[in-house]
């Protein structure tokens, strides 16, 4: 078994989720929230490979997709162009714009109507500070009224339970046969956790070869998100355990779906 530790590729990351089926399962909650804020202009920070930007742009909107790393800023590019037959004629457009947390006021990407953080995104904000600073900001680009999707892996039940690991994912790709897999550890002190995400990958040989990173998440427990959503001036809050709507188990789900709105 060969191992290296380097940064998995970002198509790794479009290999690794179901698009298809993940986006019809969440293209509902998204499309009735932006309907409900009469919404022309999305931002979606930490966009990745810009999955959820190009079904928003293809409902007609102006989506400006921000993230902070370069790799998957060329991934988005790449699925851009090849949806582009697609995205012509909806009036839709995508933007890419390198950027990080808080960062949306400093880059000029205001006003807009709703901002979207899917993907597991938020919890790489640096610290408490860091998700106070990030809910601020997107505060202050968010029209009075806008809308807030949050989606993120459920803290509170990883903090309680504290399982070692995510369930594996198996994909068959051009590569060959690939294992996803996500090892948790728990560092003292409930602030932070460390997730390993490691790729396995057969060859032809039938030896397995491993790339893996390490990467520290921040704490986001809901109590906590609660909190801050409501300092950073936003209300409405609903608190949901899956895209069709029902409400969070806290004890139970595996992801958290939070729908805000700005205080006008």
């Amino acid at each position: 078994m060969n191992d290296e530790t380097k940064p998995a590729p970002a198509a790794d990351y479009d290999e690794f989720v179901d698009w298809e089926r993940r986006l019809s399962r969440e293209a509902p909650l998204f499309r009735r929230t932006f309907e409900e804020v009469h919404a022309s202009k999305v931002i979606d920070v930490g966009a990745g490979s810009a999955r959820h930007a190009i079904m928003f742009a293809k409902w007609g909107l102006h989506v400006v997709a921000v993230d902070p790393d370069e790799s998957m800023l060329t991934q988005a590019a790449a699925n851009i162009t090849m949806n582009a037959r697609e995205l012509a004629g909806t009036g839709g457009s995508i933007e890419l714009v390198p950027g990080g947390f808080g960062e949306l006021v400093s880059l000029g990407l205001g006003p807009c109507d709703a901002i979207t953080c899917t993907g597991n995104a938020l919890p790489h904000v640096t610290g408490l500070s860091g998700l106070r600073s990030t809910l601020e900001d997107f505060a202050a680009v968010l029209r009075p009224g806008g809308a807030l999707v949050l989606h993120l892996l459920n803290h509170t039940r990883l903090l309680s339970g504290r399982p070692r690991a995510i369930p594996p994912v198996f994909r068959q790709t051009r590569e060959g046969e690939k294992v996803f897999l996500r090892v948790i550890d728990y560092p003292e002190g409930d602030e932070y956790l460390d997730f390993d995400f490691l790729t396995l990958v057969r060859g032809e040989a039938g030896d397995w070869g491993v790339t893996h990173r390490r990467s520290l998440h921040t704490a986001l427990p809901i109590e906590t998100l609660r909190r801050e959503l409501a300092a950073a001036g936003f209300g409405d809050l609903k608190e949901l355990g899956s895209h069709d709507g029902r409400p969070l188990a806290v004890e139970k789900d595996e992801s958290v779906i939070l729908t805000a709105r700005r205080a006008g």
